[in-house]
This record gives C-alpha cells, sequence and structure tokens, in this order.
C-alpha cells in the first residue's frame, strides 16, 4: 500500500465552506458497547459514522513510542493474541475472521467499522512491454486491448464475498473511494468497453462499483469464485482483446483458450508482483495470474510460459523507488493499493496525471508523451508511467476548476476517460477495524479515513500502567522502506516521519475535511493587487501565512520562514514523494521577520489542503551550502533583520527575486545526495525535526539513534523507538511547560499553559492580557482578584505576578489552540473532547480547576487556576 500523496496533513480550510459547508458541532454520545464487552468506548462519532473516542489537540501523553515490525499482518496478530505481547496497537485492520476472533476475549478491544479512504487496484507498468505488445506511456491500441481483456476476467461482486474480505469489501470501478471528500459519482461504466457495451438498470452515473466489464456473474473457476468460468462470456470477451491487441489469431469459443499465439507472446512475458504480505491481495493476485495463464496454455499453473510471477512484501516490489537518469523497466503488474485518499483529486491527479512521473527528457516532447513539468526524481507519486495527454488535460482542468462543481465535472470526464482506457483495474475498497490490548488504554482515536494508527492515537493514548513503564508499543505490518523525507511514500515510512516533522496544518481525525493551523498563527487570502509587492509570474491565489515565534526544533533551534521556504523548494523542486501537494506553487515571499507569502497558479477548491501537507524540515541539516552558512544567515537575520525575499522554481533550481540577502538561492537548495534513495537520515543524524517524537536524544548538532539497526528501515524483528520532544530517556524528562525551546509546541503542558493564559477561555483575549497587566507585582492572595494568574501552571515560584507572566500572555494573545476553530459550542471541530480537559504528559496529570481544587504551588492544585 502506497499514501496517495500524503498524509497525512491538511490545511487551515478558508475553502471549508466549499468542501463540507458549514461547521458542524461536536455530537456527543454515551458510553455504547453494542452487545460486546471488549468493542472501543462510543463517546463520540466521527464523519464517517464510526465511534471513537474523544480526540485532543495535544499531547504525546507518553514518553516513549516502540515501533515492533513484522512480517505481515497475520504475524501482527499473532503477536497481539499471544500470551505476552511486544505490541499494544496494530497498524493493519484485522480479517473477519481475526476481529471475530479477539471480540470473544475481554483481553481486546476492537474499533467500529471505518471506511477507509483508499483503494486496492492492479497496476501496469505503462512504458513496459506485454506479450510484445509497447504499451507506449498507456496510449497504444494493443495496451488498451490487453487491459480490457484483464477487466473481463474476475468479477468484483464476487470477490467481495471471499471469507477473506466478506462484509468488509465493496468493488469499485474507478481510482478513487468512495469515501473521499467531494462526492464524486461514478460515470456510467457501461460504455467503458466499446468493443462489448453494457445495458442494465445499473447502466448509469452513479453505478455501483463491479459493474464495469461485467457481462455476467461469475460461476468461478480453478477453485476461485470470483474468476471469470471458461467459455462463459466475459472470459471470450478477454480473449477476444487479446487477440484484437495481436496477442493470438483466435480462440475457442468454448474454453476460452487462445489459438495461434503470436511468438513475440512467449518471448515478451511480462512479470506480475504479487504483495504477499496482505491476504486479499495474495488471493487477487495468484487468481488472476492463473486466469492468464489458463487463457494462453489451458492451464491454471503459475508461473507459466506467457507469465512470470513473483510474490514478496512491500519492501521487494521494485516500482518504487524509481530512477533519475532512466525510465527502470524492472516490473509489469502490481497488486496495489493506496491509503488516505481524502480528496478525489488525491487519486485522479496526483497518482496518474504524468506532472508526477519522473522526467526525463527521453519521455517528454518532442520524444515521447510525458509532462515536461515532471522533475527526475527517486519519489515520483506516477511510479507506473501513465503519460496520457488526453487524461493529463482533463485531470489538470478537474485540478484547476474554480469551484468544486465544476471540479466534479471535469472529475467524472476524467473517470470515464481512465475506465475506458482501463488504465488500471480498480478492484474493491473496504472497512476497517483494529484491535488493541484492553489493558488500561484510553483515547486511542479511530481516525474517520484510517482507523487507529494515526498521528492523534500517538498522541493522545494514554495508560497509567502500561505493559513497558511510559511506552506505546505499535505494531508495524511491514518494515519501513525510508524515513528520508525526499523519498518517503508508503504509510510504514510516514507513521515515522510525520511524528517527527510538523506541517503547516493538520486535519480533524474524526471529519478530515475540517482542518487546523497547526503551526501558524493565522492563514489569509489575497489577490494580486493588494499584495504589496509584484507577485511571481503566473500566481492567480497568494496565501499569506502570518508566523509564531515560540516553535523550535529538537536540536533547540527556533524554526524559521526560511525553514518553510526551503522545505517547500526543495521538496517541490526534488519530485519528492511529499512535495506533490504543493506543485501548484509559483513562489515563496518573505515579507517579515513574522509574515511569508506562498503564491499559486490555481483557484480550485483543492489547493490549499493540498498545499500546506509537506514536512517542515531544518534547512541548516539539508541545505547543499552546509549547516554553518545556514547558521550564519540565521544569526545575521537574529541581530539585524532580513529584508523581504522572494523564491521562485525553474525545474528544481531556485532563483531569487528582491533581495535574497543573507539566505541565498545556494542556501535554499537541498543537497542533491541527500534526496537519493540511499541516504539514510538515522544514520547521518540529522532526522531532527519539531514534531511530537524524536529521534534517541538530539543535540546542537543532530539527532541519537532511534533504530535497532542504526539504519532507517531495520528488517522484521527490529524497531523504532522514539522519544517525546521534551524528553531524553524514557525517564528523564523536562517538567510539562517549563522550557520554551525543548518541548514540542503542542505538547499537553503547553495546552495546558495556554488554557492558563486565556483564564480558562477557548481563546487569549484582551481581558486576559489586561487583567495580568493589572495583577503585575500584587501581594499574593489566593482568594482576591488575581488568584489565577498567582497560582497555577504559569504562576511564578513566589506567586508574585512579575515580567515573565504578563510575557507568556503577551506571547498567545489573540491566538486560539485550534484556529480557525473556537472551543465553544457550535464552533468546535467534530469529536474534540470537553474543554478545559483533562491532559497527560508523562508522569504527570494536569487537571483543570473545574476538576481538582486550586493551590500553590503548581502541580499541587488544577493548572487553569
Amino acid at each position: 500500500m502506497r499514501i496517495a500523496k500524503t498524509l497525512v496533513t491538511f490545511a487551515v480550510v478558508f475553502s471549508l465552506a466549499i468542501l463540507t459547508g458549514s461547521t458542524p458541532g461536536n455530537l456527543q454520545l454515551p458510553t455504547i458497547r453494542t452487545g460486546h464487552a471488549n468493542l472501543q468506548p462510543c463517546q463520540v462519532v466521527g464523519s464517517s459514522g464510526a465511534c471513537s473516542e474523544f480526540w485532543y489537540p495535544a499531547g504525546p501523553s507518553m514518553n516513549t513510542l516502540v515501533a515492533n515490525i513484522f512480517t505481515d499482518s497475520t504475524a501482527e496478530y499473532v503477536n497481539l493474541q499471544s500470551s505476552f505481547p511486544s505490541i499494544d496497537f496494530t497498524d493493519s485492520s484485522c480479517l473477519p475472521s481475526t476481529c471475530a476472533s479477539v471480540n470473544t476475549s475481554p483481553n481486546f478491544l476492537v474499533t467500529a467499522p471505518v471506511g477507509e479512504i483508499g483503494y486496492y487496484e492492479i497496476q501496469y507498468m505503462m512504458a513496459n512491454n506485454f506479450w510484445g505488445c509497447q504499451f507506449a506511456f498507456g496510449n497504444s491500441n494493443c495496451g488498451i486491448q490487453i487491459r480490457q481483456g484483464i477487466a473481463h476476467m474476475l468479477d468484483k461482486n464476487q470477490f467481495c464475498n471471499f471469507s477473506g474480505v466478506a462484509g468488509t469489501c465493496t468493488p469499485i470501478d474507478n481510482p478513487v473511494p468512495t469515501t473521499s471528500t467531494g462526492d464524486l459519482p461514478s460515470p456510467d461504466p457501461c460504455g467503458y468497453d466499446a468493443s462489448f457495451p453494457q445495458l442494465g438498470p445499473n447502466c448509469t452515473v452513479g453505478a455501483p462499483g463491479g459493474t464495469s466489464y461485467h457481462l455476467g456473474a461469475a460461476a468461478g473457476a480453478n477453485g476461485y469464485a470470483w474468476l471469470q468460468a471458461p467459455g462463459s462470456a466475459d472470459l471470450n470477451s478477454a480473449a477476444q482483446h487479446f487477440v484484437n491487441a495481436g496477442l493470438a489469431k483466435g480462440f475457442n469459443p468454448a474454453t476460452s483458450i487462445l489459438t495461434c499465439i503470436s511468438g513475440s507472446a512467449a518471448t515478451n512475458k511480462p512479470t506480475f508482483f504479487i504483495r504477499n504480505d496482505n491476504t486479499p491481495r495474495i488471493q487477487l493476485g495468484e487468481s488472476l495470474a492463473s486466469q492468464m495463464c489458463y487463457i494462453f496454455t489451458g492451464a491454471y499453473t503459475t508461473p507459466c510460459t506467457y507469465l512470470n510471477t513473483v510474490e514478496g512484501p512491500i519492501t521487494a516490489f521494485p516500482g518504487f523507488p524509481t530512477a533519475t537518469t532512466s525510465v527502470d523497466l524492472n516490473w509489469w503488474m502490481y497488486t496495489a493499493a493506496y491509503s488516505h485518499v481524502p480528496f478525489f483529486d488525491d487519486s485522479l491527479y496526483y497518482n496518474y496525471n504524468s506532472r508526477f512521473v519522473s522526467g526525463l527528457p527521453s519521455i517528454q516532447p518532442p520524444n515521447g508523451p510525458c509532462s515536461t513539468q515532471a522533475l527526475p526524481t527517486s519519489g515520483a507519486n506516477n511510479y507506473m508511467y501513465l503519460c496520457s495527454p488526453n487524461y493529463d488535460s482533463l485531470s489538470s482542468q478537474m485540478e484547476n476548476a474554480p469551484s468544486l462543481s465544476q471540479a466534479v465535472a471535469l472529475g467524472l470526464q476524467a473517470e470515464a476517460y481512465f475506465g475506458a482506457n482501463a488504465f488500471t483495474l480498480p478492484v474493491f475498497e473496504k472497512t476497517v477495524q483494529f484491535a488493541y490490548l484492553n489493558n488500561g488504554w484510553i483515547r486511542a482515536i479511530n481516525d474517520a479515513g484510517v482507523g487507529l494508527p494515526n498521528y492523534f492515537t500517538w498522541q493522545n493514548t494514554y495508560n497509567p500502567s502500561p505493559p513497558v513503564a511510559g511506552t506505546i508499543r505499535q505494531g508495524l505490518s511491514r518494515t519501513p522502506i525510508s524515513v528520508n523525507p525526499y523519498i518517503a511514500s508508503t504509510p510504514p515510512d510516514l507513521y515515522i516521519v510525520n511524528n517527527v516533522y510538523d506541517s503547516l496544518s493538520r486535519p480533524n481525525p474524526l471529519a478530515p475535511s475540517q482542518l487546523l493551523s497547526w503551526m501558524p498563527l493565522l492563514i489569509q487570502q489575497f489577490a494580486n493587487d493588494g499584495l504589496g509587492y509584484m507577485a511571481p509570474p503566473q500566481t492567480l491565489n497568494t496565501y499569506r501565512f502570518t508566523w509564531p515565534n515560540d516553535i523550535f526544533f529538537q536540536d533547540g533551534r527556533q524554526v524559521t520562514m526560511y525553514d518553510v521556504a526551503f522545505s517547500y523548494l526543495s521538496l517541490v523542486g526534488s519530485g519528492a514523494f511529499l512535495g506533490a501537494g504543493a506543485s501548484s506553487i509559483t513562489g515563496i515571499t518573505i515579507i517579515s521577520n513574522r509574515q511569508f507569502d506562498i503564491g499559486v497558479n490555481s483557484l480550485g477548491p483543492f489547493v490549499l489542503p493540498n498545499l500546506t501537507n509537506l514536512p517542515i524540515l531544518p534547512g541548516r541539516y539539508w541545505t547543499n551550502a552546509g549547516a554553518s552558512s545556514w547558521d550564519s544567515a540565521v544569526a545575521i537575520c537574529t541581530s539585524t533583520g532580513c529584508s523581504s525575499s522572494q523564491y521562485t522554481l525553474t525545474g528544481s533550481t531556485v532563483n531569487c527575486a528582491l533581495s535574497c540577502s543573507p539566505f541565498s538561492e545556494a542556501l535554499m537548495t537541498v543537497n542533491p545526495a541527500y534526496t537519493t534513495v540511499t541516504f539514510d537520515p538515522i544514520a547521518s543524524h540529522i532526522f531532527v525535526g519539531s514534531g511530537p517524537w524524536q529521534c534517541g536524544t538530539v543535540t546542537s548538532s543532530g539527532s541519537g539513534m532511534c533504530s535497532s539497526s542504526g539504519a532507517q528501515s531495520p528488517p522484521v524483528g527490529g524497531s523504532y523507538t522514539l522519544t517525546r520532544f521534551g524528553c531524553s530517556t524514557n525517564t528523564t524528562c523536562l517538567a510539562p511547560a517549563t522550557s520554551a525551546t525543548r518541548i514540542n509546541f503542542h505538547s499537553s503542558g503547553d495546552l495546558a499553559l495556554f488554557i492558563w493564559e486565556s483564564a480558562g477561555q477557548s481563546s487569549v483575549t484582551i481581558n486576559s492580557l489586561s487583567s495580568v497587566v493589572f495583577c503585575y507585582g500584587q501581594p499574593v492572595n489566593p482568594v482576591g482578584s488575581c488568584a489565577h494568574w498567582q497560582q497555577g501552571i504559569g504562576a511564578s515560584s513566589t506567586g508574585v505576578v512579575s515580567i515573565n507572566q504578563v510575557s507568556e500572555v503577551s506571547l498567545h494573545f489573540n491566538n486560539d489552540w485550534i484556529s480557525p476553530f473556537m472551543w465553544v459550542p457550535h464552533q468546535m471541530p467534530l469529536g474534540i473532547g470537553d474543554f478545559p480537559p483533562v491532559l497527560y504528559e508523562g508522569s504527570a496529570t494536569l487537571n483543570p480547576a473545574s476538576i481538582v481544587g486550586c493551590a500553590s504551588p503548581y502541580p499541587a492544585g488544577g493548572y487553569d487556576c
């Protein structure tokens, strides 16, 4: 499985009204067990309709996150159910039989079913030769015929009834989850195959999945109920398509076996890579391979004269990473999957538009059909090398449509063109449930799109007496390939990467289309004539970000706007998988020491959510100019200030407009050696971010060690050990909110401090600031009008309000912790816990004054006294 575009994070929504309408209030329900003693408590229902516990915009609650690696999901669940499991949580959903098994034991909790925002499909390497047919990047007629033929070989409806997925599987005909935001319907799938058009009640827009390339229900073959039988209308259609492609002269209609097979079909046989670390994909791949062998040979034996098969885990699939000097023709077919497809453009545009191949002159005009905007990269989104000019045009128009309704209309056209050309074979989507230990864990978040393994589970979940003190033990059913942010793309990769690095925004885990400002204080939208400077060429829209001064990297250095600019320029300029969402940028302009602008060349409804999901990297570790040069530029800006700067990209080249001193183009350029598949940020001790979890003990010279092997991709049986930002070890941690530079800016302690600064409100207003100023130097009186500022988490050791307390309140004046929402009724994001919350940070329990009476000094009483 691969993340579609990215993970994981989205932006503050100024286009939220377009995508979701009005902001719903918090929906709270009583704890419901639905007849099973071991179902996860139901405190709230997310946008998916599934129960979850409340989430909180802070954490982590525990000191250590250990991720133990298994061969596959089966091994992970065997371990979970063993007498002495080494994990508390799973990252793979349980098969129906496994869910049923753990449901009978009080030792486990099981999450409610969630419609996963992902899908499963058969993919083709479009630059390769199949049985003597050059697919020509998806543009050859023989390639279309072959792919249409393969689409007729199985019955997706019957596949969804097999025991491995029954009850969790829904067939699909388009490469878009039905759970994606935007309500993109299916086009009429009955016209996808012009050679064998279909009729019936499902031949309409919005048709159910499993309709396309389906002339009749499968009778089964070779023990697989979903295979079309020899002599059936569908398998004969498949044979005819293969004949039309030139692979054979004819076929026997009684058996569907090809006759007079072309000699080049045997000498150019493709290889089918079948993932063996996921049961449905094994079944799908092995059955389809046997069907292809049958149609050539009359036997369901694999491999065969006309087809090679290879089975292996995700780390063995040769399709990603991609090559930067040539098209690597090392695969043909793949049992693929995508997760995290929150908006329909995440797949239709970012996965299949040729702008996102690894771009090379040999495949770009005039030599080939792939986009001239594509850059050579080791982390291409479109690793299939689908380069269809017509599809590119439709998907680009969809992505840049000025309204959601226009995007939907163009999305329908893109889907129809995709389906008629059978660029991939979408098969199914599914609902997911996850099991975890029922031994004291609370606040395990059932994300509305992905279920249990998500950013806020690792932030919020807490256990006062876990099996390993202070530790979350997370299972990984597959080995991460890379945690290098220029290469990372699979879910295991991003589980680690997105815990170490922050991004500009985060989605609400229970309503992914609601987006929170995570790093900036404020995001505004401007037309070009309101900027006060000349916008970069081709700019249609500009987003202005107001930056706080209290975000620090784990090495103690402040996160600057230049780090943000470097991250965007280098990730987009290198063609990194995680940079694809910002491909619309025209330039980045640093206005002052607190504001910067990002210009974009699109007015589409998806721009901002896609734009703000990139990881923010510390430029000093990744710049081609070297860390000392970066530090010198920071020192100049700190002492004398920096003038306005504007940066644009020409391919991978950073250009400067306005003044770019002291942060020159060279400083804003990534070391090219660091963007390769072989570069290891853990072994090189530069795996440093500003996120909630850090890699070992981070010092001013870099990160520590957080991999059992000392490398970024430890083997099966190995692990990662991440430490809460604020701790140097599992037991050596700073007290909550006691450091401005060595604790994560969204820590539980900092949230408690923020609530104290707001005097128990959801934002720091002029009333708080006026009140603390009035109380400056006043005698301590625990029941007087200044009692709040003289007690609680932000008070001084003497209780007397000093310049420190005034500065603390001033720092967050006019801020809101969950912008653009507020933590008040009817303005809250869906599923957030009650305000003020009980918070946990390691051994500290942070109680609001409404729960525990105030006392001095903190922490004897409530944090917000």
